[in-house]
């Protein structure tokens, strides 16, 4: 093989390398941000029950009922905030661009019955909740909307149990099948392992608050390329010494 072609050949191998260096990073970057996302919604249903002073378990047991998906790494049920339900079951998005993408193409193929975001609202039932498809899947937005909402059906039927029931539905019999899955959820909340779960989340949740801009991801991407090209530099450098090495001897 002469020279030049063994050269084409390092170059080749070092640049499908660098390519597969940078496709675990980007995916590794695309996993964590997903990671983070995993504790938004029910860190945000503490927060704002404090904030409207509703009783402790409400909101997160609802969003459990509402957007909950079993989390393998976690071994938990979590709420989902990207959480797009149309007749039938929700749908899970890895992010909120793709879920506001989906409903806009629910929306142009005429369909209005959409519940979004942690608490599941619907978009027919609720036409003024949010100013944007943005805010709807704003996790805080989302879930201040269901605790005004929460609120004044407790003011107007009573309690929480029924304003739980009416949340969902005013038929009796699926708002009483819904309040009591709401209460398992409760249950679930209140348990040891949960309990001993929620730092993680915590810590989760502020990831996904101080999530990097497109400029950062850039710039660290610009990075990334520049530290493979100069590893690629050096490769070559030490193939060409080990290649004159063995000539000289």
């Amino acid at each position: 093989m002469t020279l030049e072609k063994h050269n084409r050949y390092i170059l080749k191998d070092t640049t499908a390398t660098i390519g597969f260096v940078l496709s675990v990073l980007c995916g590794l970057l695309f996993t964590s941000s997903a990671y983070a996302d995993q504790g938004i919604c029910l860190n945000t249903t503490k927060q704002v029950a404090r904030q409207y002073s509703l009783p402790q378990y409400l909101l997160g047991s609802i969003a459990l009922t509402e957007s909950g998906r079993w989390d393998k790494s976690l071994k938990t049920k979590v709420a989902w905030p990207w959480t797009v339900t149309s007749g039938g079951k929700g749908e899970y998005f890895q992010n909120k661009n793709a879920a506001i993408a989906h409903v806009r193409k629910l929306k142009n193929a005429g369909v209005s019955n959409i519940d979004v975001g942690c608490m599941q609202i619907n978009l027919r039932y609720h036409p003024d909740a949010f100013a944007s498809l943005s805010d709807a899947f704003d996790p805080k937005t989302n879930v201040q909307y269901a605790a005004k909402f929460l609120t004044d059906l407790k003011s107007q039927w009573g309690s929480w149990r029924e304003a739980v029931r009416r949340y969902h539905s005013a038929d009796l019999s699926r708002g009483h099948a819904y309040e009591q899955r709401v209460t398992q959820n409760k249950s679930d909340l209140r348990t040891t392992s949960y309990a001993a779960m929620q730092p993680a989340h915590r810590a989760l949740s502020s990831q996904s608050h101080n999530r990097k801009t497109p400029e950062l991801i850039q710039a660290e991407r610009a990075k990334a390329k520049a530290d493979a090209a100069a590893w690629r530099k050096r490769k070559l450098a030490e193939y060409m010494a080990r290649k004159a090495a063995r000539n000289d001897g």
